[in-house]
């Protein structure tokens, strides 16, 4: 199974928004939960968003209900996109089948930070009518941790990565990038 990439330039659109960032690859003070494995692919190399033998599960991985309750609490409210726009977000042209479209702040991806209760982007299912939340993503342009879990490589974009399907039921897992219950997007 592969994901489709909707608009044509949107690994431009990442890399555009990644060099635009003055602090990227630098963890800022006091930054959370962001370790520096110094290069480690323990989830190996992806090409896509983890297409890695299957169903993108990181094999065991995972995150307490606990976590996952705070989760959901910090970002109930972008349900409605328009409070994902109003935070800051952007959508990033980028929707991938059995994942959805992607609305994040680009200049977020190299700032050294990632905040489990604050994911760098959101992930919307688009049926051609309405957009729903069903994952959040942290990103991340080195690599890092949440949770205790590790991101891993997207190389397609080159970025880090980490789905959490906090909104919709994923039978491939939490943390598995792509979700069988969510549609195709649009053509």
């Amino acid at each position: 199974m592969s994901g489709r990439l909707r608009a044509l330039g949107a690994a431009a659109v990442v890399a555009a928004a990644i060099a635009g960032s003055a602090t990227a690859g630098q963890a800022a003070p006091g930054a959370p939960l962001h370790g520096d494995h110094g290069g480690h692919h323990g989830h190996g190399s992806h090409g896509g968003y983890g297409n890695h033998g299957g169903h993108g599960n990181h094999g065991g991985d995972t995150i307490s209900r606990r976590d996952l309750g705070r989760l959901r609490a910090s970002t109930a409210r972008f349900h409605r996109v328009e409070r994902a726009l109003a935070s800051g977000r952007v959508d990033l042209g980028l929707c991938f089948d059995q994942m959805g479209q992607h609305y994040a702040d680009p200049a977020t991806f190299g700032d050294g930070i990632l905040d489990p209760l604050a994911p760098e982007a959101l992930v919307y299912e688009d049926d051609g009518h309405r957009l729903r939340l069903v994952a959040v993503e942290w990103v991340s342009t080195t690599p890092g941790e949440v949770l205790g879990v590790p991101l891993h490589l997207n190389e397609s974009l080159g970025v880090w990565v980490l789905h959490a399907w906090v909104w919709r039921h994923n039978p491939n897992g939490v943390l598995a990038d792509f979700n069988p219950r969510v549609g195709d997007c649009p053509a």
